[in-house]
């Protein structure tokens, strides 16, 4: 029973016809390609890992990648089991609100909306700057500020969003391609050398385990395997959904994993462990691009350079996907106007919900130029509170399917699956929203107001969608009915 006394449907009590849905045809590899290239694995290896290392848990931080993908990988055996149960396109939206009630599943699905908008938003300066970074100074062009940079990649992602689900995964397939070769190629370059002193594994030893700060290194961390939930949330628009859903999903985990514990070791190594940590403090950024240049090539910096401005794209094209989605999804369940639901008639896309979300990431953005604020201090700020806002859903979403698939008997012959490891996941999703919170401050410049303004922003979101749900229980309860793809 959901908390307004009605049933709570399951597979066999499908959506209502009139419902509007999503079309496409995207197989496993269409939909790994998607996934994978939100995570954006250049940008995780030449933009993230260096700070993980200097802010967050030193030597220790690829053992961080294995913990995060261990708790992300029990989440997400729990999640595919409510995904063959709860066929809904909803995703965590869905999934929150069948276990635990509308009014915390609106919470929530408001919640994920933010953290999606917010790397929509986010990712526009920083791919301004480092576009025009590599027009400037790579490629001797116009220095032009990076706003009229951000406005090409928002074009690109604009058109892109509009236009049926398998035109992009076709453009963010061919840019992870590129991606995942440059790393390769960035790997075996330091393992065939032996990194700067010979390959130490003294980042995997327990010693190093605690260096720096654990939390807010595994919020990072936890945070670079985020996008699984799109596998489920295009369910629609996929073939064969029970096949392709779970392969997709396994693979991004596995892939995810391999890449950024290997890499940052094998990074670890090429700087020296004794070296290492002060070196990447001093100058993130610089002792990246030394090792590249070091250990491969100009070339290979100068490829890499390209492809972070092309993997930015393919976060942006994926976050706003997800985003416009999360909009249809809502708009479809009459939380927000049913107009922004609507299905392209070509193209099966939420073109409408797409074009709202394109013109409020331009707008925000707007505004950030006209108050002069730091490009990169509003990009930190942003995906700080991405990366807080969807580990603490994913924490909720943990704690709702067990209490969902027990509720119903699915659990039976499956509890492993349906209830041992989702509440394994909710305890290491927990322990890092809790830990991270007390450390915030390191991820806005040691700001305790700035850090507490932002974690009010957060969690006002899902006072206001609690508060939402209460009125439209009230005044609108058709509406209210609905929520949650229910």
């Amino acid at each position: 029973m959901t908390d307004n006394g009605t049933s709570v449907r399951t597979l066999s009590d499908p959506l209502d016809d009139k419902d509007p849905k999503l079309k496409g045809n995207l197989g496993t590899l269409g939909l790994f390609f998607s996934v994978m290239a939100f995570n954006a694995p250049l940008v995780v290896v030449i933009g993230v890992i260096p700070i993980m290392i200097a802010i967050g848990n030193g030597l220790g931080t690829p053992v961080l990648f294995i913990i995060g993908g261990l708790i992300v990988a029990a989440f997400a055996t729990g999640f595919l089991r409510m995904s063959e149960v709860l066929a809904r396109p909803g995703a965590f939206y869905a999934y929150i609100t069948a276990g635990l009630g509308k009014k915390i599943g609106l919470g929530s699905g408001l919640a994920m909306l933010l953290a999606y908008f917010c790397c929509c938003v986010g990712y526009l300066p920083f791919g301004g700057i480092v576009l025009g970074s590599l027009v400037s100074n790579t490629l001797h062009g116009p220095d032009l500020p990076w706003y009229v940079w951000a406005l090409v990649f928002w074009l690109i992602v604009a058109v892109l969003g509009y236009l049926r689900v398998d035109f992009s995964a076709k453009v963010t397939a061919a840019v992870l391609f590129g991606e995942l070769i440059v790393v390769f190629i960035y790997d075996v370059a330091i393992l065939a050398r032996g990194g700067a002193e010979g390959l130490s594994a003294a980042p995997f030893s327990p010693s190093n385990w605690f260096d720096g700060s654990f939390a807010i290194g595994l919020l990072l961390a936890a945070g670079m395997f985020g996008g699984y939930e799109v596998t489920v949330l295009f369910r629609d628009e996929v073939r064969n959904p029970a096949k392709t859903i779970p392969r997709a999903t396994y693979g991004l985990i596995a892939c995810a994993v391999v890449i950024y514990a290997t890499t940052t070791w094998l990074f670890i190594n090429a700087l020296g462990t004794d070296d290492a940590v002060s070196l990447v403090t001093a100058d993130p950024t610089g002792a990246m691009d030394s090792t590249m240049v070091t250990f491969g090539s100009r070339f290979l910096l100068d490829a890499a350079t390209v492809l972070v401005n092309t993997s930015v794209l393919a976060v942006l094209v994926c976050a706003h996907n997800v985003g416009a989605r999360y909009l249809f999804n809502m708009s479809a369940d009459g939380v927000f106007p049913r107009a922004l639901s609507g299905v392209h008639a070509r193209h099966g896309s939420p073109h409408i919900a797409s074009m709202v979300m394109s013109a409020a990431a331009l707008a925000v953005n707007m505004v950030v130029v006209v108050l002069n604020i730091d490009a990169m201090a509003f990009y930190a700020a942003v995906l700080g509170v991405a990366a807080l806002t969807g580990i603490t859903v994913q924490f909720v979403t943990a704690i709702a399917i067990p209490i969902y698939l027990k509720r119903t008997g699915n659990h039976k012959d499956h509890v492993m699956k349906s209830i041992v490891l989702p509440l394994a996941a909710a305890a290491g999703f927990g322990s890092v929203v809790m830990l991270s919170i007390f450390r915030f401050p390191i991820l806005t410049g040691g700001s305790q107001t700035v850090s507490n303004l932002l974690l009010v922003f957060v969690y006002g979101v899902f006072a206001f969608g609690f508060v939402l749900a209460c009125a439209l229980q009230r005044w609108r309860p058709e509406v209210y009915k609905r929520i949650g793809r229910q």
